[in-house]
């Protein structure tokens, strides 16, 4: 059985990319039936805990005595210190395929990010250095940890993804659109389409975390993601909305999915870490022009603020305002 999970990160800053993260494990049947699931019934993942069955490697909590990695919350895992990526880094690196990476355009490509050249995003022009706040060491036991704690039940991680709107793509789209949440949710369906691909015949259980308040999908997965098969709803109500598409693939969206399902916890991690490696380009491509410039996270008050300061750097290296501020 394939176990995935999808969450974003930007959905509300003015400057910088907005990011939705998915990953997604495959899980032996022999473990799905040793916890009691039905091998017809929609699948319950929460009766076999992933972060229960991975303990040996991680945890819920930043602060472990057996030096696990945190998987949880990007929110809880920033830290407000000296390094702030500390945690998130830390289980982004122990998990992503292909390392271990020693820049982040080398992660970038790993993770399926397209993190383009365009007119509105000139600092992506260059890569930056690899970890940022642990030490190459550090990450080398993290995902020695992880590796033994997959092995030691046969799960394997199949996907570790990031897909990313920067500013000029975001406002293309939303002129497209028109409903900024249907921008979100048109990478949420993608990531959603990619894992669904995955299955090869199996079944797959994809826990998404709630969009905004709504609690009825069923007309959005038909138009997006089912391609021709039904949409059989299984539960809606204010907490959670479960659907079954075609044969074997469930999609649950779930108010805080990030606390009860690790690979939600996981592809918030992943969104997080990519917004935040993207904000220091940024930051760094600017401040070789405005060196006491305070860099920013994007967010609109301080946005607005590093907007008015590198308005002159904008209009000197013909950088488009409508391409690298967010129109809504």
């Amino acid at each position: 059985m394939i176990y995935a999970g999808i969450d974003e990160s930007g959905y509300g800053p003015l400057l910088g990319p907005l990011c939705v993260g998915a990953s997604a494990f495959r899980i032996p049947d022999e473990l799905v039936a040793r916890a009691g699931a039905s091998a017809t019934s929609a699948p319950d993942p929460t009766s076999f805990d992933l972060w229960k069955l991975l303990d040996r490697g991680v945890c819920r909590k930043p602060k472990d005595t057996r030096r696990r990695i945190a998987i949880a919350d990007s929110k809880k895992l920033k830290s407000h210190g000296k390094e702030p990526l500390i945690h998130l880094e830390r289980g982004v690196l122990a998990f992503a395929p292909g390392g271990p990476h020693t820049d982040d355009g080398s992660l970038f490509q790993t993770l399926g990010v397209q993190a383009r050249v365009g007119r509105g995003t000139p600092w992506h022009a260059s890569t930056r250095p690899l970890p940022t706040a642990q030490t190459a060491d550090s990450i080398a036991i993290a995902r020695n940890l992880v590796a033994r704690a997959l092995d030691q039940h046969a799960i394997t991680i199949e996907r570790l993804s990031v897909a990313t709107l920067d500013p000029e793509d975001f406002n293309a789209l939303y002129e497209r659109l028109r409903n900024k949440a249907h921008v979100n949710m048109s990478l949420v369906f993608g990531a959603l389409r990619t894992v669904d691909a995955l299955r090869d015949g199996a079944r797959a259980f994809v826990a998404i975390d709630r969009q905004g308040g709504r609690s009825s999908y069923r007309a959005e997965l038909e138009a997006h993601v089912a391609q021709g098969e039904p949409v059989r709803v299984l539960h809606e109500d204010d907490e959670r909305s479960a659907y079954e598409i075609g044969e074997g693939l469930f999609v649950s969206f779930e108010v805080a999915a990030e606390e009860r399902h690790l690979p939600v916890a996981l592809a918030s991690m992943a969104a997080k870490y990519v917004r935040e490696l993207s904000m220091e380009r940024l930051n760094a491509y600017f401040a070789a022009f405005l060196p006491d410039l305070a860099p920013t996270a994007g967010y609109v008050e301080d946005g607005r603020r590093y907007l008015a300061e590198v308005k002159p750097i904008l209009a000197r290296e013909r950088i488009p305002e409508g391409a690298f501020v967010r129109t809504v």
